[in-house]
């Protein structure tokens, strides 16, 4: 799952939290009594099994829709991360056809995106993403989740799986060094220990916001499966963050090993 700023996901998380406990107050559609894996933040994955797409299309945000599938199109036309994942997905056997596999929708609580492995498709928030550089960026993290659904098979049920995407996800696309020093979380001493910290905070984040399950839990999960997952920068081979000279030099090593159109 894409990461809102660090402020909006705590809020996110501690509301999603307040609601799994709740049952009183849970809104229609959440499930209170087990876990609904993060289903709860995208709430017309249940409405469209039951409305026709007629009854979809008349109720859909046209303008912030239409936004959002013409910041797609630009994102896999002209980002090289996102042109990178497609086409490490398409040479694993995973093609990606944009109309089946990316889905644009409204979300709760200034989530960003998602990878939904029953539908297979990415998720993208288009009342929450506001232009298109983090819709690339939120694009490039979910399509790396659906690239470990399809290369390594991944159980987004299963915690230790779920930590081992999301801390691949923070590694390659969200903790830069930039980012780290804007937020206080690195500076000029022990530069690899800070980001290794980011990155495990991005994926504890993220797993918290998704799973009902304790902190505890969350980091037993995280550090049992980081240094392993940490040190896998398939199919990136690098950090790209959102820096678009090193975005680029890794779309141009990966002609090497995948197929492009």
């Amino acid at each position: 799952m894409a990461a809102p700023t660090k402020s909006k996901l705590s809020e996110s998380v501690e509301e999603s939290q307040n609601h799994k406990t709740n049952n009183k107050q849970a809104p229609r559609g959440l499930v209170t009594d087990k876990e609904d894996f993060g289903y709860y933040f995208y709430p017309e994955r249940e409405e469209k099994k039951k409305k026709s797409y007629f009854e979809r299309a008349l109720s859909r945000d046209d303008a912030s829709n239409f936004k959002c599938r013409m910041n797609v199109k630009s994102c896999l036309e002209k980002n090289p991360m996102v042109r990178l994942m497609v086409a490490a997905l398409s040479s694993h056997g995973c093609p990606v056809d944009v109309n089946r596999h990316v889905s644009c929708e409204p979300c709760l609580n200034k989530v960003s995106g998602g990878f939904d492995p029953k539908a297979m498709q990415v998720v993208l928030c288009q009342n929450n993403i506001q232009n298109q550089d983090v819709c690339c960026n939120v694009l490039a993290h979910e399509l790396l989740h659906a690239f470990d659904f399809c290369r390594a098979k991944v159980d987004f049920e299963n915690l230790q799986h779920l930590a081992c995407t999301e801390i691949r996800a923070a590694n390659m696309n969200h903790c830069s060094l930039a980012a780290a020093f804007a937020i206080g979380e690195a500076s000029l001493f022990g530069l690899k220990e800070r980001h290794q910290l980011c990155v495990k905070n991005k994926a504890l984040q993220s797993v918290l916001l998704v799973r009902n399950v304790s902190k505890k839990e969350a980091m037993v999960a995280v550090d049992e499966v980081f240094d392993r997952c940490y040190r896998d920068t398939e199919p990136y081979g690098r950090r790209c963050f959102k820096s678009m000279p090193r975005a680029r030099r890794a779309l141009d090593e990966a002609r090497n090993y995948y197929d492009f159109d």
